[in-house]
């Protein structure tokens, strides 16, 4: 009789009791023998359930740990709208962790993405940190990366020039901004600093080194 028959034993009517017994226990045992093999294959189920579910979700934390990495194309004044986009949110999302892990509200106002030069400044550290926190990375570029950090504390207090506070965005003052023509003036410095300075004499030129020597200007030949 296999795990999943049923148990067939029947029994005369004038049967002792004893039989009837043995009867009711075999029945019994047959009944446990097919919900063991329900349940074993229950438990083979799920376990090939879960097996595919760790790896779903091994391959989704892989894929997210790969666009969590920086971005490919870093210059702003490249970028297209998509890409601008996922720069965007990739950064905000790295800023807020990094804000959260070292308390920049002293060094790096909330206003940050309304300040180029911050901007700028955020990506590039963002961009090392992944590098310096990479598998492959050096032992010592986490280091290297957090020395770098203290410096660029300092620089975006340095960019903060309208002392943007407790949310509230200060616009750069006007009279801190280059005027239109700056161009135009910084031409004319080069001219004047370029008329100061001498003309080199032809004759102090040298001869390649493949020319021939230069003619005696007496006629004579040449030294």
């Amino acid at each position: 009789m296999t795990a999943g028959a049923p148990f067939r034993f029947e029994l005369p009517d004038d049967a002792a009791a004893d039989l009837r017994a043995v009867a009711l226990l075999g029945a019994g045992l047959a009944e446990v023998r097919v919900m063991l093999a329900d349940l074993s294959e229950a438990h083979l189920t799920l376990q090939q359930d879960v097996l595919q579910q760790r790896q779903r979700d091994q391959e989704r934390d892989k894929a997210r740990e790969q666009a969590a990495g920086a971005p490919t194309m870093l210059r702003w004044a490249d970028l297209d709208r998509p890409a601008a986009t996922a720069l965007w949110l990739w950064l905000i999302a790295w800023v807020g962790w990094l804000n959260r892990r070292f308390g920049l509200a002293a060094d790096l106002p909330p206003c940050w993405p309304q300040h180029p030069p911050m901007v700028e400044e955020l990506t590039a550290l963002a961009a090392a940190w992944h590098a310096s926190y990479d598998s492959r990375a050096h032992p010592d570029a986490p280091l290297r990366w957090l020395e770098s950090f203290a410096r660029c504390r300092q620089r975006l207090r340095a960019w903060d020039v309208s002392r943007c506070r407790n949310g509230n965005h200060i616009p750069p003052s006007t009279d801190l901004t280059w005027p239109a023509d700056w161009r135009d003036t910084a031409l004319d410095a080069v001219e004047a600093d370029l008329t100061g300075r001498p003309i080199p004499a032809t004759s102090a030129v040298p001869a390649p080194p493949d020319a021939p020597p230069a003619a005696d200007p007496a006629g004579g030949d040449p030294a």
